[in-house]
């Protein structure tokens, strides 16, 4: 995770904590799926299946609340049996199993529209699908015996990846997990909400995926659709897509190379090469905090031990899988960026006024506001790479990236904040103003504070929040700079 984030669930979002986190689950999602696989005599990708689940559920489900877990209980069953049916109908006609694929996936993306636990909902749907796309269900002749144990081998990632994430997180302080949800605008828009939009874009990425993986890829297909999947999936904006993209290549350039490096170390079936598969999905798990790219080429590395585990020739396949990565890479931001695209920065402007909104409240004395406050400060964190990686191509000075350095470096100031900074909250609504774009251009007006003090910190910060956003100061006689919208509801950049 960046230097300088902040998290509500402090030591378990912590890059160590994390990792030891995920591969505890994963570990233990290997051991009880193995014991399964013997004792029902089942083929080796229902392992695999319950290890990929696993690791995308250690990082989709973290932070989630009791009452989520639980439903997931009743949920995960029932997705399994739909993926393993939707695994044999895209074995048997590949064109309606692929219309059926896409058409799951962005009903999955749709429903986020209808609030968290939609999301989180939206979330399960989509697991077991994209499992197929690394380890497809019902290859030829498997019985149906076998594919029936599939909610089982569902249920075993997600009951360890709950219990270790219940054992750090202790969601059952509810006082502290729910302060941490940040309040949201209900305001009516006219505009497609950013969910439609998201869902769109997927259903076109994941269509040219099929077609493209097929023509191009006949029998490494999958990869192309996956790597437009991991790109569209939760884009945020036209920036965030380009981001992500790049950073699936380079992680799988860097992976490739690795491999070479690694590749003939080990004889198939050597229990050595497991092993060194978890300990590289370990190390990628804890990098992946710092960077996405470290996380793709950790996968392809694993990839290619095991390959070499299952007497496989990985060099070949790596290189094919480059190939369709850079593939699904092009046809995911094509998609972000020419169906109904939005800014990265317009997202910025949506997570920052919730940032002051909470700020507000910490002024007002609200109860778990400063909760608050630093939750949608860390939320930050999932679009300040793009935000960087502009700032350091463009060379401007100043970016839109500084506004989330300047609300993470507030963060101490708010807790150590005291009865003085209670005369901020005309300038904190100065600022909310200006990023609403409703702002008559004149100039900000720091206070007369001692500069020891974390009220002056903050109002600092603020004012450099606002020349940001702030239009220039207008000419005497000229007419103010209104607009209609809010932050919540400003419009998508195309």
């Amino acid at each position: 995770m960046t230097a300088g984030t902040v998290g509500v669930l402090g030591a378990a979002k912590a890059p160590i904590g994390v990792a030891a986190t995920t591969m505890t689950a994963v570990l233990a999602s290997f051991g009880s799926a193995l014991v399964l696989e013997h004792a029902a005599h089942l083929h080796t990708d229902a392992v695999m299946q319950a290890v990929v689940l696993s690791v995308t559920l250690s990082r989709g489900h973290r932070g989630a609340r009791l009452p989520d877990r639980l439903i997931g209980f009743a949920v995960m069953p029932a997705v399994a049996l739909v993926s393993v049916a939707l695994g044999i109908l895209m074995r048997d006609d590949a064109f309606a199993g692929d219309a059926a694929f896409a058409a799951l996936v962005t009903s999955g993306v749709w429903i986020r529209r209808f609030g968290p636990r939609f999301t989180k909902a939206g979330t399960l749907m989509m697991l077991p699908a994209i499992a197929l796309l690394v380890i497809p269900h019902g290859a030829p002749g498997a019985p149906s015996t076998h594919l029936l144990w599939a909610p089982v081998v569902a249920l075993i990632p997600y009951f360890w990846v709950t219990a270790v994430q219940v054992a750090v997180e202790r969601p059952w302080r509810i006082g502290r997990i729910e302060a941490a949800a940040p309040a949201r605008a209900s305001a009516p828009s006219r505009r497609l909400p950013a969910s439609t939009r998201m869902a769109a874009q997927m259903g076109v990425a994941l269509c040219a995926a099929f077609a493209v993986g097929h023509l191009l890829f006949p029998d490494h297909w999958s990869w192309v659709v996956l790597t437009a999947f991991i790109v569209c999936n939760g884009a945020r904006g036209r920036g965030d897509a380009l981001h992500k993209g790049l950073l699936r290549a380079l992680g799988a350039a860097g992976g490739t190379v690795l491999a070479a490096l690694a590749s003939g170390l080990f004889a198939p079936r050597d229990p050595d090469a497991v092993v060194l598969i978890f300990v590289v999905l370990g190390l990628a798990a804890w990098l992946r905090q710092r960077s996405y790219a470290y996380w793709a080429g950790g996968v392809t590395a694993a990839l290619s031990l095991l390959y070499a585990y299952f007497g496989q020739s990985a060099g070949p396949l790596l290189q094919t899988r480059l190939e369709a990565i850079l593939v699904g890479g092009a046809i995911g931001v094509g998609a972000a960026w020419a169906i109904l695209p939005f800014r990265t920065r317009d997202v910025l402007r949506r997570r920052t006024a919730e940032c002051l909104a909470a700020l507000t409240d910490v002024m007002k004395d609200e109860p778990h506001a400063r909760a608050r406050f630093e939750h949608s400060v860390a939320e930050l964190d999932t679009i300040d790479g793009p935000l960087r990686l502009h700032r350091f191509v463009s060379r401007t000075r100043p970016h839109h990236a500084d506004v989330v350095d300047v609300l993470r470096e507030m963060v101490p100031h708010v807790r150590a904040a005291g009865p003085d900074a209670k005369a901020l909250r005309a300038n904190v609504g100065s600022v909310r103003l200006a990023i609403a774009r409703r702002h008559d251009g004149t100039p900000y007006k720091r206070l007369a504070l001692d500069d020891a003090t974390a009220a002056h910190a903050i109002d600092a910060g603020l004012a450099r929040i606002h020349a940001i956003y702030a239009p220039p100061t207008q000419e005497p006689g000229q007419e103010p700079r209104r607009g209609p919208e809010s932050p919540e509801k400003a419009r998508p950049g195309g």
